[in-house]
């Protein structure tokens, strides 16, 4: 990353969505908090070796920080969830000696997961720590130079936040290189947007180099990519073919969270008390479809896998809850923003933990609901109880330990 560096941007996978109205979407939010957005301008660009999307606002509403800008409007992340079909990041990340990193994950329209951090929790010497951006650029296989200059060698569409008109159809055909291909083909160009026509550069599509791939097909939005030499034309998917893309999709995304369940409950620690059982639950608090099964307020039913069955009546008309390590502060809300150290320390208690004093705050789970953030030197764990209720204290501090 340059010294001084400062951007960020919505990431999301290529998918069949509206650029139109994710422009609008953006719009509305800026327009609701009295931003001037006459000359805003929102940026497409695609990777070129990858089915991931950078979408950026460009024009003085900006700014002279971009980073900044996109922390302080994280909620922007909620609204283009609405308008995507999949999980979309909103990062941001300054370079220099106040080093910032931070990324908020949305789905939906709600905040799944988050991370932010400085200097303070993610050492410039530290061999084991990743900064978030650099391990989101990991996870999605894109380069952090790349993501920095915004996709120079992408594909790319441009359209007014006022006016956000245009073809949607065009637009998605530009990001998936189908429009490109045709014309190499020697077919006709794909028509620009209106927004581009007006501003009368159109969709500045740019070859990709040779060894892009075109990673469209995963997407759906366009063709896969041919081999070298090729002259057959891209395959347009039908709806036929869409629908069974998405649904063995949907299989493969099951098959590999039951795995994963299945491996989260083998040998899973408990603690049994007046309000009913803790589980130390192996998984981290993203997985929220995973966490949800142990936070029964009340069970009348089965047990949770993993719970051995003998304590069924046991614990039948009790709380079910758990408990599970947090790697950074931000994975968790304080209101509506993700926590920092500095709100941390400001508004937390102390908390004697078999007579090892630490740290407690309520705080908010992403779609899990509020519960109690313990903290005992760098280690947290998250605990689905409030603060009032009555803890664990040795289950609670061996996790903090472990």
């Amino acid at each position: 990353m340059i010294a001084t560096s400062s951007h960020g941007g919505l990431l999301f996978p290529l998918d069949m969505f509206r650029p139109t109205m994710l422009a609008a979407a953006l719009a509305e939010n800026l327009l609701s908090k009295a931003r001037n957005i006459i000359d805003a301008t929102l940026v497409l660009a695609r990777d070129p070796a990858s089915p991931v999307v950078l979408a950026r606002i460009e024009g003085s509403v900006i700014g002279d920080d971009a980073a900044a800008f996109w922390k302080e409007y994280a909620d922007l992340a909620m609204y283009a969830s609405q308008m995507l079909p999949r999980q979309v990041f909103l990062y941001y990340a300054t370079g220099g000696l106040e080093r910032r990193e931070g990324f908020i994950v949305a789905q939906r329209g709600q905040p799944i997961a988050a991370d932010d951090s400085d200097n303070d929790n993610v050492p410039p010497n530290s061999p084991d720590k990743v900064w978030p951006v650099e391990r989101l650029c990991e996870q999605m296989q894109i380069s952090l130079e790349a993501l920095e200059d915004g996709f120079p060698d992408g594909y790319r569409v441009e359209l007014s936040l006022m006016e956000p008109s245009g073809d949607d159809q065009a637009m998605l055909m530009t990001l998936a290189g189908q429009a490109q291909a045709e014309e190499d083909e020697g077919g006709a160009p794909a028509p620009e947007s209106q927004a581009d026509t007006d501003r009368g550069r159109g969709g500045r599509r740019r070859r990709r180099r040779p060894s892009a791939q075109a990673g469209a097909g995963d997407s759906g939005a366009g063709a896969s990519a041919g081999q070298p030499g090729a002259s057959q034309k891209p395959k347009k998917l039908t709806v036929e073919q869409d629908t069974k893309r998405r649904a063995a999709a949907k299989a493969a995304e099951a098959a590999e969270l039951e795995q994963r369940a299945n491996e989260i409950t083998k040998d899973l620690p408990y603690h049994i008390d007046e309000i009913g059982a803790v589980v130390a639950v192996k998984a981290e608090l993203s997985e929220t479809s995973i966490l949800d099964n142990y936070l029964v307020p009340e069970l009348t039913d089965r047990l949770p896998d993993g719970l051995p069955r003998a304590l069924q009546d046991q614990l039948r008309g009790k709380a079910i809850d758990f408990a599970v390590r947090v790697d950074f502060l931000s994975e968790v809300f304080l209101g509506n923003r993700p926590l920092s150290r500095p709100d941390f320390d400001a508004k937390s208690s102390a908390r004697a933990l078999a007579g090892t004093e630490a740290r407690q705050l309520e705080v908010l789970a992403p779609r899990l609901g509020a519960g109690t953030l313990l903290r005992l030197d760098r280690a947290n764990v998250f605990i689905s109880r409030r603060p009032g209720q009555p803890l664990p204290e040795a289950f609670l501090l061996e996790l903090l330990r472990g």
